[in-house]
């Protein structure tokens, strides 16, 4: 047989059958080089991968180190530590080496996830041992120990379900330190420096964005903006009154007439529903009551309050009343807060910490209360102060230190278990606004090395109370008591003027004068009435002041002659007056705009002159109120 007829012999054989030389892998099926099962494996794959894409679309776009939540801005609920006042963090120190801050959750948004962001930054000594924790509720939750030198911090903390099931969350941030070089000495401070960054937030991720007028309120920071979008007579009202009530509850606020370019959530637009849409691109709900209501402006809940009720519609947003404020619109009729009354006020409504404490070396209670808020606006003579006290060796012995407004006012021995001592308050020390504090101090006999440092648990008891008295005041703290009948607020010169920076300007004084649970009429373009106590916007024929702002000069006494100097261009003056008819009452007077100026303290001055740099007093004379010291002293 030829070559040539082996050749087409081996042409012949069947295709099933293995040729020589060829790899022995899967012959195909019907002529396919890849099975039917693996084509449906990748099939399947792309499905798997596909709704992967779908349904967590962050496993592929999101770097391995981030930790954010992944929800969109509208169901990120965050309160930062700067949204609840403290704008540039909390310094952790051996002095004060404690915070906290309450947070409020939204209560018709459920939470898929909540947790605290800390961030700042530590500086420790190389031979202390530093701790840092986290309690929420009372409840520890996080410690971690903190490296020698200076280092950053950043950590992240969940919320406990069952912590945050009642809506509230009690964050405690506490450093724990001390040197372990000495063993012998009294002070065993660490040597710490730790700064809480103001970004530290408590975040929740939410399964729908905020719809209720609760949540809403629970959301807002503590700098709001009252943007003012119809400025007829009754919705200026409506917006001084809900600014006071609002600069009350701790808000900062500011007014404006347009939304500001950022944090929208932190603004409440006031005026009709129409105007809101029209000026503001507000959307209501569709159960929009009439009178507050949550909307959207570019799909971010912004409060509207579209009745022009302002004592009704503010007392109702910032007291308890709002917890039932579960839908998108409500209409509230009537909110009737109670009033101290009697003759004295208990320290615990004034807001002082009734719970039983520790007490190693010292405790201090602080209290604050205005004279404006107490019954018939009268000065407290007294304070009463009962202390439950721990069964301590005899050797131990309790103090009490009274300091009224940075006035030590008294020191007392107190009883071994149960101290009641009875403290004059000097009204020559009171101010408009006081701030009580009471410090418990432990002091023992024995001393050294042997002697173990011990932790007593102390508590102020309900009896504690201010007790008033009949001393009259003098000058700003006479007003109160002046004021205590009820008066109006009167603007007699409100047309042409700048509505925005009018507010701006008297909102921040009024709230120190009017008392908290009482809400005056605002009358526009109106003298005051002849005989009732008043409180006046501007100048008026009936009113005549011992100091004046005339004629770009602020003056004061007979034809100028004992003050004649030129007005601010932005400040305030603020003044106790009295009508022709006899009437007390206290008048402001503003030029420019005062924007964030801080307000002195109002004591025994008559007259006080507010600008950006600084204030002074005018006595009841005319005069300038002297500097102390009168003479300064050469740097040595």
């Amino acid at each position: 047989m030829s070559d040539d007829d082996t050749s087409d012999g081996s042409a012949t054989e069947p295709s099933g059958q293995s040729q020589p030389g060829k790899p022995d892998y899967f012959a195909g099926e019907r002529g396919r080089s890849v099975p039917r099962s693996a084509w449906w494996l990748l099939g399947i794959a792309l499905v798997v991968l596909l709704a992967f894409l779908v349904a967590r679309p962050s496993w592929f776009t999101q770097d391995a180190d981030d930790m954010s939540l992944n929800v969109p801005a509208d169901r990120h609920f965050t309160k930062t530590l700067a949204g609840s006042g403290h704008a540039d963090g909390v310094w952790l120190t051996d002095d004060s080496p404690s915070t906290s801050y309450l947070v409020t959750l939204p209560a018709d948004s459920a939470r898929d996830e909540t947790r605290l962001h800390l961030t700042g930054t530590s500086q420790i000594a190389a031979n202390s041992t530093v701790f840092l924790s986290v309690s929420m509720d009372g409840q520890q939750v996080f410690e971690n120990e903190l490296p020698t030198g200076e280092n950053g911090i950043d950590a992240y903390v969940t919320v406990p379900d069952q912590i945050a099931d009642d809506g509230q969350v009690r964050v405690q941030v506490r450093a724990n330190g001390t040197r372990h070089d000495e063993t012998c000495t009294p002070d065993h401070s660490a040597g710490m420096q730790i700064h809480v960054d103001p970004a530290t937030v408590v975040e929740a991720a939410l399964a729908e964005p905020i719809h209720t007028v609760r949540d809403a309120v629970v959301s807002w920071d503590r700098q709001l903006t009252v943007v003012l979008a119809d400025r007829g007579d009754p919705w200026r009202t409506t917006a001084a009154q809900l600014g006071m009530a609002l600069t009350r509850a701790g808000h900062q606020v500011r007014f404006a007439d347009t939304l500001p370019e950022s944090d929208v959530d932190n603004a409440i637009l006031v005026g009709p529903t129409a105007t809101l849409k029209d000026q503001a691109g507000w959307s209501p709900s569709e159960e929009t009551g009439g009178g507050v209501a949550v909307g959207t402006v570019d799909d971010t809940a912004v409060v509207g309050v579209t009745a022009p009720d302002g004592s009704l519609i503010s007392t109702y947003l910032t007291g308890p009343a709002v917890t039932t404020a579960d839908s998108a619109g409500e209409d509230p009729r009537k909110v009737t807060p109670a009033q101290f009354t009697g003759d004295q006020v208990a320290l615990e409504a004034l807001g002082a910490d009734m719970s039983v404490g520790q007490i190693t070396e010292t405790r201090r209670w602080r209290v604050g209360y205005s004279l404006a808020d107490l019954p018939g606006g009268r000065l407290p003579q007294s304070v009463r102060v009962e202390m439950q006290l721990p069964a301590s060796p005899a050797d131990l012995t309790w103090i009490l230190n009274v300091d009224l407004n940075g006035h030590l006012v008294d020191s007392r021995l107190l009883n071994p278990t149960a101290g009641t001592v009875t403290v004059a308050l000097p009204p020559q020390d009171a101010l408009l606004e006081n701030t009580l504090t009471l410090s418990v101090e432990r002091d023992r006999d024995l001393g050294g090395c042997d002697v173990r440092v011990t932790s007593y648990p102390v508590q102020l008891q309900a009896g504690s109370a201010l007790e008033l008295g009949t001393d009259p005041g003098a000058g700003f703290t006479a007003l109160p008591r002046g004021l205590a009948p009820g008066f109006a607020i009167y603007v007699p010169q409100s047309r042409n003027v700048n509505a925005i920076s009018q507010l701006n300007a008297i909102v921040p004084t009024l709230t120190k004068f009017v008392p908290a649970q009482y809400r005056p009429d605002f009358r526009w373009n109106t003298q005051p009435t002849a005989g009732e106590p008043f409180i006046l916007i501007g100048q008026s024929p009936d009113v005549n002041p011992l100091v004046r702002i005339q004629d770009g000069r602020i003056v004061s006494g007979p034809d100028a002659s004992v003050l004649n100097i030129p007005s601010f261009d932005n400040g305030i003056l603020v003044e106790t007056v009295t009508s022709t008819s006899g009437a007390p009452g206290l008048a402001i007077q503003y030029v420019g705009s005062i924007g964030t100026t801080q307000l002195p303290d109002f004591g025994r001055e008559t007259a006080l002159v507010v600008t950006p740099q600084g204030s002074f007093a005018v006595n009841g004379d005319g005069t300038i109120a002297l500097s102390t010291p009168p003479r300064q002293d050469p740097p040595r």
